[in-house]
């Protein structure tokens, strides 16, 4: 995670920024700004799951996730 910062900008979003390059991260095309705070979370673990080691991610992906819901009742 020390790769990468979290900057509260002064519109009250936020960004994530790579430590190494300066630049906003990119992710599957999509540049992690003006994010909102909930966004954060599972921008960066994006970012960080795309670091790779070679040819092998670092961190597994987090595609399997992608349908699980906090409130099993859908908020009813």
């Amino acid at each position: 995670m020390d790769d990468f910062e979290i900057l509260n900008e002064p519109t009250g979003t936020f960004s994530i920024f790579d430590r190494s390059t300066e630049l906003p991260v990119t992710v599957d095309g999509k540049t992690f700004t003006g994010l909102k705070r909930h966004e954060v979370p599972l921008a960066l673990l994006a970012a960080i799951a795309t670091v790779r080691l070679g040819d092998e991610l670092v961190l597994p992906s987090l595609s399997v996730l992608s349908g699980c819901r906090t409130d099993p009742d859908g908020g009813q």
